[in-house]
């Protein structure tokens, strides 16, 4: 693990001719508080592609619709395609396509995720974002839907209940019924990695993850952007589990900037107690990139 900061010039030139291609988190690396772009964050992106990079913007933030995502980055003067946008609603939109599917799902999700899926062409379990009464037969009722569910979909969902995990639980003893996540970020408080974790140890199954920092995530990005040499590909993130661990897993470099989850304390910390490798670089902020070349 080396500091930016602390590299001479031809190490940093080094280092930037050992990658092609750049995935890019976006909380925390080019904005803070999901809105505001951080100071310089636009400049080094733009300086990596006129430099020759390629770069794609990975997050596992579907709170916000696509097309507002991709109006904040124009704002801001970064240009990005589409298809060079991932986010969990598209990576699990992309799977279910992939597997022919059709039926229905519950799905656990922010509006903005549910209206995706939709988009797509995707039938939602309807009715089960509210309460239910106190009484056992209210909650029974709910419980035990006669709805045909094939797939349970979680992602980031702010008035998740008890009831609807009872249901997804019942749904998933199906044993061809799916069980799909988007975003597993464990560091969320009571974010959709616990509740992942909690529908996986209650019907002792294995979610497919397809947001960071999941394992068919990996296989969306080596596909999707035909990557043949995992070591040539640069991971930008602010954690060191959804972001680092994940571009690790993936064979990719990595590197850590300080201006979003993790703080100099937190890799301090991490460094002591884990046995695991950190970043390969930290860097105070994305715009240091800048003053790489």
């Amino acid at each position: 693990m080396k500091f930016f900061k602390d590299l001479n010039q031809s190490e940093k030139l080094e280092f930037f001719n050992s990658f092609d291609l750049v995935f890019c988190d976006c909380d925390g690396v080019i904005w803070q508080n999901l809105h505001d772009a951080l100071p310089g964050s636009a400049d080094a992106v733009n300086h990596l592609i006129k430099l020759g990079k390629k770069i794609a913007f990975v997050t596992n933030n579907s709170l916000i619709p696509c097309e507002l995502q991709l109006e904040k980055f124009s704002k801001i003067n970064i240009n990005i395609e589409k298809h060079h946008f991932i986010h969990p609603a598209q990576s699990i939109a992309d799977y279910l396509e992939s597997l022919k599917f059709d039926g229905l799902i519950l799905c656990f999700g922010s509006p903005a995720f549910k209206t995706y899926l939709q988009d797509r062409g995707f039938q939602l379990v309807e009715g089960c974002d509210g309460l239910v009464g106190n009484s056992i037969i209210e909650l029974r009722n709910a419980i035990y839907s006669t709805d045909m569910v094939k797939a349970v979909v979680m992602d980031v969902e702010f008035n998740c209940t008890a009831w609807k995990l009872m249901r997804a639980q019942m749904h998933l003893k199906d044993p061809e019924c799916l069980l799909v996540a988007g975003a597993a970020d464990p560091k969320v408080p009571f974010g959709p990695g616990a509740f992942i974790k909690v529908l996986e140890e209650a019907t002792e199954r294995k979610a497919i993850v397809l947001g960071k920092p999941g394992f068919g995530l990996k296989d969306t990005l080596l596909e999707k952007f035909n990557i043949q040499h995992k070591n040539r590909v640069l991971f930008i993130g602010d954690s060191l589990k959804s972001d680092v661990q994940f571009g690790k897993m993936c064979g990719f470099q990595t590197m850590l900037v300080l201006t979003g989850a993790t703080k100099l304390r937190d890799l301090e910390q991490f460094a002591h107690q884990n046995d695991e490798t950190g970043p390969d670089i930290v860097a105070e902020s994305l715009k240091d990139i800048i003053h790489l070349v």
